[in-house]
């Protein structure tokens, strides 16, 4: 190895013991990381693969090693390379063997003896799902069809609820399921019971972006108004543009129900009262002929009119 290549990196795991990249020597291996403590609490005997799947990629996020499983190797750089080169393929076979040490640190004794063989983090990975792949999938589609059957129960708190969606949410993704936040909070809705109709009518008009857990919170404070309301805050908001009802016109229909009028009944006591009313002969003005001191029907040229018609018609 020529100088240039040799620089300060500090490892977050140290192998203790022989350490043979293409041989098959065991691996002694002493995590000085605290978080890696979950690696070796409950080793990988392939009926729990999911779990230890996903705090395996919690450490190695972690320490940055994760990169090594999608990357591939650099090529090893000519004489003439940059030095930047150099410094790549040092710092990805620094990490691929970190990742290599924390990965097999997890397997049970059985499954580090089967993958003596292999040179990467990446085959070592590639070789476990196809060992245990089948569990993925049917955990993905177990959580997929145990959200789309949620509902949430009467009575039953929205924080708990939400939980519930959340692992379900979860756990589909972490096996390999693409759900984009807008599908997310669709699927969501979906398993609401009935006392959160007029939210969801409220997001719908509003189409509001956000998170799972800002909408546990949303949520969670309608749930607060709508029990400290009852049934009269549900009324209010399902109603909030209806118009005010005419005092009036329910004191009118008051008066009516139950007693229609009959086809010969006699008229209403305003319009009585109108026909009582006194008036003055004096001050009456005739229709027909215009002179004040009788009623048309009183007139006696309309009266004369009205005779000679009928005689004329007969």
């Amino acid at each position: 190895m020529s100088g240039r290549r040799f620089y300060t990196l500090r490892l977050t795991a140290s192998i203790v013991g022989p350490i043979v990249t293409h041989g098959s020597a065991y691996y002694s291996i002493k995590i000085s990381s605290d978080l890696s403590v979950i690696l070796t609490q409950n080793k990988l005997t392939g009926e729990n693969f999911n779990d230890r799947k996903r705090n395996l990629l919690i450490v190695l996020n972690f320490e940055k090693h994760s990169f090594v499983l999608t990357q591939p190797r650099p090529p090893t750089p000519t004489i003439d390379a940059p030095d930047r080169d150099d410094v790549a393929l040092e710092y990805w076979d620094n990490s691929n063997l970190s990742a290599m040490c924390y990965i097999r640190a997890s397997m049970s004794n059985v499954l580090q003896k089967q993958d003596e063989e292999h040179q990467t983090a990446r085959q070592i990975m590639d070789n476990l799902e196809e060992m245990f792949g089948e569990q993925t999938i049917q955990a993905k589609t177990d959580a997929i069809k145990g959200l789309k059957n949620c509902r949430q129960k009467v009575g039953t708190p929205i924080k708990e609820h939400m939980m519930k969606v959340m692992a379900y949410l979860s756990e589909a993704q972490t096996n390999g399921a693409e759900i984009d936040s807008a599908t997310q909070l669709v699927m969501v809705f979906q398993t609401l019971s009935k006392d959160f109709d007029l939210f969801q009518a409220s997001y719908n008009l509003n189409r509001k972006e956000m998170s799972l857990t800002e909408l546990m919170k949303e949520l969670q404070a309608f749930e607060n108004i709508f029990k400290g309301s009852g049934s009269k805050a549900e009324v209010n908001m399902a109603e909030p543009s209806s118009p005010a009802p005419n005092p009036k016109r329910k004191k009118e229909k008051g008066k009516n129900k139950g007693n229609k009028p009959a086809v010969n009944a006699p008229a209403s006591k305003k319009s009585t009262k109108t026909k009582k009313r006194k008036v003055d002969p004096k001050k009456v003005k005739c229709f027909h002929c215009g002179k004040k001191g009788h009623f048309k029907k009183d007139c006696r040229e309309y009266l004369s009119m009205q005779k000679q018609k009928v005689s004329r018609g007969t």
